[in-house]
């Protein structure tokens, strides 16, 4: 450790078959560990000058940058963290690294290196990777100790933090408030064919004005009446259909249904939008 490298350094392709200890090193030249197959590995303090080359290195163990300074570029395309990777507190201009990379074994949890991050893919224009690091650092920041925040509050938020997570992925997964959608409407779709709907006592018919249409109890008109439903939730797309009146069934049930749908298809809705936006427009 503390070790001066004056001239280009060049590990590419060198299996370190016990622990990589690089603590403090300095690289005033160019650095290369190309293709490098690392276990446990140690860049704490160390200081690489010129860029330093990472492509297609396999990282075993944990490994550490913390307090490392890369004055040029940081260069870990195809590189893979198969443990803890820390950057806690790593300096960097531009590191060119893939989420997926860091994704299975994980961030050191530290506010700052998950920011730092963060900021660096969208100036990269890695859009798809500041999702994946955002999404991530919620769930870990979840888990963490808020000391800046009264205990009271500190488990309301967290506690509303799931369905954040669940229902659209903080505004980074789209498809989650969408397969949502999709479950509402089914399970909407059971409980109105279960009421009776456009069976033989239904007789919301008779109230509609002449030339109105209603269901005529098909499985594809039910599904298409729950959708409806809930899609009328926004009025943007599509007015509610009427609210029907089934003989020996309650009407006033029907009807918190009915709004209950609507309720949660104006919810769901948004936040597909939401994340949509946020996402695959943002991107386009």
């Amino acid at each position: 450790s503390g070790v001066e490298f004056n001239g280009t350094t060049k590990f590419d392709g060198v299996k370190f078959n016990g622990d990589a200890d690089f603590e403090g090193a300095e690289f005033n030249r160019g650095a290369s560990f190309s293709s490098a197959e690392f276990n446990s590995t140690d860049f704490t303090k160390s200081q690489f000058d010129k860029e330093a080359h990472f492509e297609d290195a396999d990282f075993i163990g944990k490994t550490s940058f913390e307090n490392a300074h890369f004055k040029e570029d940081a260069l870990f395309e195809n590189a893979s963290f198969e443990d803890e990777l820390n950057l806690i507190r790593t300096r960097y201009s531009k590191l060119f690294i893939r989420w997926h990379s860091i994704e299975k074994g994980g961030l050191a949890y530290d506010d700052a290196a998950y920011m730092s991050l963060m900021k660096n893919f969208k100036e990269l224009g890695y859009y798809e990777d500041y999702d994946g690091c955002y999404y991530a650092y919620r769930k870990a920041h979840r888990s963490e100790d808020w000391p800046s925040v009264p205990d009271w509050e500190e488990a309301i938020r967290k506690f509303i933090d799931y369905p954040l997570e669940w229902f659209y992925g903080y505004g980074t997964k789209p498809f989650h408030a969408f397969f949502w959608s999709l479950d509402i409407v089914l399970a909407f779709f059971l409980y109105w064919r279960w009421l009776g709907l456009g069976g033989p006592q239904d007789k919301t018919r008779e109230g509609l004005k002449d030339g109105e249409e209603w269901l005529d109890g098909d499985l594809t008109d039910i599904l298409g009446y729950s959708v409806t439903v809930f899609l009328s939730g926004t009025r943007f797309f599509i007015d509610p259909p009427a609210l029907p009146r089934i003989e020996g069934r309650s009407r006033s049930w029907m009807k918190k249904a009915f709004i209950l749908e609507r309720v949660l298809g104006a919810l769901f809705s948004v936040l597909f939008f939401i994340a949509i936006s946020g996402t695959i427009v943002r991107a386009a």
